[in-house]
């Protein structure tokens, strides 16, 4: 009977496994651990664990970006200014809780330093750069003289250790966020003072604070984060290539401006005879080198003893090179950014109109998604709701069927400022068309400009009021005239018709 031998399998290195020789190739070259993606991209970490391990160094090199890299900063005020600008505005349904909010907004800062709006671009800026912000309620007491007693105080990140994590009985502790049993947030537990303030390191605790006290303002792009990362984290080795790429040439010319002679003997010379000392630099300022030849100075003459000779290093030019590959930096650190590359550098060659209204166009919709789902939903929401409740446990504001009602109250119109046209005309004469068509409501459109319909409506009653008062027609009423006066006059024809009527009867 033959026998009958059994295949050997072969094993091969890959992505640093041993995996069989002859199997098959991955359908996808992207799965595949071949020579070309082996241990590309391997590692494992869930949407927690790199950010517990590498936040502190992010959050530090972010900042330090921020305040030394000019287009870090230009991306950051950018941010802020697109998002946030002169403020997101609540429209309450109710004038006397408006009328409050607007006192409010004025105190409430606990730093005494920014209003309600000012404390948002603060805000902002710090999700910005350090990838989140924190804000904690500071409830006052009536005798304090607010008009709600209760005030906002903005907490760095830093205040919430990400490598404190602990296990207990009844809580979880994680990255210093208490969870309950279900999973919920239950405390933060936050330094007492700012871990990075010297000053303070010896008496530095840790103190729990309940959650609903505290406000937690981050991006989270994967399901389970509970912690933010910065918005430069993705750029932050680009931004410092940059910085030491432009050193590099800076140094480059430097060394190229500085001109020297070096002079050698003849063959023929005789040592002993008098002259200059050879081997050491002619300094101009009158002081000797004993060192000899360590470094060049402008305009120096450089004596060489027999048989020395000096030689240059030749290093590759891309002084031409480097605006292309300088731009091309830029482009991914917008990318990155989450901003345009216009908006990051200011350069506008070559831009056009078609060019610089679909750009902007890409970028208003990434931030209206953050203003609707990070900024109002996770901060101006929550602090309004808090608000409120204050005021009407406190006695601020009489508000008889508030719990029954809650949810209604609470239905505000958050209105952002108006964003800046490209060609005012053009998209004015657009949305005229859309609304004259019935394709968008006038709310839409008066929302697009930073107004609510509301708000809208009643400052034309009180413009066309004002102009009744005074005895004025202004050309910008369409009830009274059209572009070209021509209903006016009809409207004067028929007054005086009237009155002739009156006059014969």
């Amino acid at each position: 009977m033959p026998k009958i031998s059994k295949p050997r399998i072969r094993l091969e290195h890959r992505g640093g496994q041993l995996v069989p020789k002859n199997i098959r190739a991955s359908a996808y070259e992207g799965g595949s651990n071949r020579k070309r993606m082996g241990g590309k991209g391997m590692s494992v970490a869930g949407p927690n664990t790199g950010i517990s391990q590498s936040l502190g160094a992010l959050q530090k090199r972010s900042r330090n970006a921020v305040r030394n890299n000019a287009y870090a900063t230009g991306a950051k005020e950018t941010y802020v200014s697109n998002l946030v600008g002169t403020g997101i505005r609540p429209q309450w349904q109710n004038k006397e809780i408006q009328e409050l909010w607007e006192t409010w907004v004025q105190e409430c800062d606990a730093d005494g330093v920014n209003c309600f709006y000012g404390l948002q671009g603060l805000a902002a800026g710090a999700q910005f750069e350090a990838g989140e912000v924190l804000g904690r309620f500071r409830y006052r007491r009536t005798s304090d003289g607010l008009s709600v007693p209760l005030q906002l105080q903005l907490i760095e990140s830093e205040h919430l250790d990400p490598t404190y994590s602990a296990v207990t009985d009844r809580q979880l502790i994680k990255m210093g966020i208490e969870f309950n049993a279900i999973g919920k947030r239950s405390a933060y537990w936050l330094w007492q003072h700012h871990p990075h303030e010297y000053l303070a390191q010896q008496t530095n605790r840790r103190k729990r604070v309940p959650a609903d006290d505290v406000i937690h303002l981050y991006r989270r792009t994967r399901p389970g984060q509970i912690r933010g990362v910065p918005e430069l984290s993705s750029v932050i080795v680009r931004l410092y290539e940059i910085d030491e790429m432009q050193d590099a040439l800076l140094a480059r010319q430097k060394l190229a401006q500085l001109f020297a002679a070096f002079i050698k003997r003849k063959p023929d010379h005789d040592p002993e005879d008098e002259g200059p000392h050879f081997g050491l630099p002619a300094d101009p300022y009158g002081e000797s080198d004993d060192e000899g030849l360590t470094e060049f100075v402008p305009g120096a003459l450089h004596y060489l003893e027999d048989g020395e000779e000096v030689q240059f290093s030749d290093p590759p030019d891309i002084g031409s090179h480097y605006s292309d590959w300088l731009r091309t930096e830029l482009l991914a650190v917008a990318r990155g950014a989450g901003i345009t590359y216009e908006q990051l550098t200011n350069d506008l060659k070559g831009v056009n109109y078609s060019s610089i209204r679909a750009g902007l166009l890409e970028f208003r919709r990434r931030a209206e998604a953050l203003q609707a789902h990070l900024i109002v939903h996770q901060w101006c929401r929550k602090i309004a709701a808090k608000w409120l409740d204050v005021a009407v446990v406190s006695g601020s504001i009489n508000l008889p069927d508030y719990w029954t009602n809650r949810k209604k109250y609470l239905a505000i119109d958050w209105i952002a400022p108006k964003w800046a046209w490209v060609d005012p005309l053009k998209e004015v004469t657009a949305d005229l068309l859309e609304v004259r068509a019935g394709f968008i409501p006038r709310s839409e459109a008066a929302g697009q400009r930073g107004w609510s319909l509301e708000q809208l409506d009643e400052e034309i009653q009180k413009s066309n009021q004002s102009a009744d008062d005074h005895g004025l027609i202004l050309d910008s009423d369409p009830r009274i005239t059209q572009k070209n006066g021509a209903l006016q006059k009809a409207i004067d024809i028929l007054n005086n018709e009237e009155e002739e009527e009156n006059a014969s009867t």
